[in-house]
């Protein structure tokens, strides 16, 4: 889903007022106070599409340069530049890669694009080294230097909370974009879908192709241009897979995608005069662990045994299922024995449990004994199989 809110507004940090001092221990304290604060002004002052802009300038793109290497109109980076609009993780992983700075530094205010040279000592106060005549003269300066620290101390425990809150702000957003399988927002407001009046989108295992998901999904833009020809991008990496939208009031349409992680959707548009524009329409992520089952086995009790002839089997045998998302479930399980890679054995687990979400565990109970052969001839195995008739499996031994 698209990412928006993901800065709070600045507050001043400001320190406690210190009280009872002498008037020149006060002004120095203040310079102190004052001279970080403008140090720290000047790297929390960057906002993410400032830095887009300057990155965007190094590199000798135009705006719209920019929005065609990364699939979106020139308006959505314009956007961006003037803190409008926040990109996407998936915007903010491509920009990564195309101008080498990190994601991080993108999205924190306070981390520079280049890194400064730190102050020398030599622009504090009494750094120079200086004659020190008598005992009260040090004792001065020690506690000048002190309360300075004191202040700094101060200062940069108040700005590393705003840090603090700022970041957690943004995971919380990050969460969001992960939502159920199916997604409606009639006249969504969010950034990324500004220029959308309506959209949808569903994602289902493609009963057709049980390695693939369907996805359909329909877009009624907010300008709807005569002569236009649509259709739908999926993006996922350097991999994308597309299919014509039909207008019917809006665009729709369905397209079978292999099971990957992650993958965004996009309408693309393009005029009679070859003009194109890319609208985002939704980001999915984790699609592997809601669209597939997790498998695990290993002896709860019991185990192998070897007594010199033969090899036995017996015990308790543990099998653990995780379901990411309800439409898919488990619907037949087995316990299997292999001998030098050949199937010999199987016990089935009884009483699996379907349409549910979530994990479970199951214990199957097996006894397979005076087995010719050694222990290094012999492997376990729980097989599980999905309302989709995909199977998934986990091998175990000792």
């Amino acid at each position: 889903m698209c990412i928006s809110g993901l800065f709070c507004n600045r507050k001043d940090v400001r320190n406690r007022r210190l009280t009872k001092r002498n008037d020149g221990l006060v002004a120095l304290l203040r310079h102190f106070r004052h001279t970080g604060d403008r140090k720290e002004r000047q790297v929390a002052e960057m906002t993410t599409g400032e830095k887009i802009a300057v990155l965007r300038k190094e590199q000798g793109m135009s705006q719209e340069a920019l929005g065609e290497k990364l699939g979106l109109s020139r308006q959505a980076v314009s956007k961006w530049e003037a803190d409008q609009a926040v990109p996407t993780m998936d915007n903010l992983m491509e920009l990564s890669k195309l101008f080498g700075v990190p994601v991080d530094t993108l999205l924190r205010p306070d981390a520079e694009l280049m890194p400064k040279a730190e102050d020398s000592d030599e622009s504090w106060p009494g750094a120079e080294n200086q004659p020190v005549r008598n005992g009260n003269r040090k004792w001065k300066i020690a506690a000048i230097a002190a309360a300075g620290l004191l202040c700094v101390s101060v200062v940069c425990s108040a700005v590393s909370l705003w840090r603090v809150i700022v970041m957690q702000n943004q995971i919380d957003q990050l969460r969001l974009q992960s939502g159920p399988s199916t997604i409606y927002y009639p006249d969504n407001t969010s950034a990324e879908n500004s220029d959308l009046a309506d959209w949808s989108e569903n994602i289902e295992v493609d009963p057709d192709h049980n390695e693939n998901l369907l996805v359909t999904v329909s877009a009624v833009p907010k300008e709807m241009r005569d002569g236009e020809t649509a259709k739908f991008v999926v993006r996922s990496g350097d991999q994308s897979w597309e299919c014509d939208a039909e207008n019917k009031n809006g665009y729709s349409g369905e397209i079978s995608v292999p099971l990957v992680d992650t993958f965004s959707v996009y309408l693309t548009l393009t005029s009679t005069d070859g003009e194109i524009r890319n609208i985002m329409v939704a980001s999915e992520y984790d699609l592997k662990q809601r669209f597939s089952l997790e498998v695990r086995a290993w002896w709860e009790n019991g185990s192998f045994s070897f007594n010199g002839k033969t090899t036995s089997a017996s015990g308790n045998v543990a099998t653990y299922i995780y379901c990411g998302d309800d439409s898919v479930t488990p619907v037949s399980g087995r316990i299997l024995l292999y001998q030098n890679g050949k199937q010999i054995k199987e016990q089935k687990i009884e009483n699996i449990e379907t349409g549910f979400g979530g994990d479970v565990y199951y214990y199957t109970q097996v006894d397979w004994r005076n087995m010719e052969g050694g222990l290094d001839q012999y492997q376990m195995k729980a097989e599980i199989t999905d309302n989709y008739g995909r199977v998934y499996s986990s091998e175990f031994f000792q």
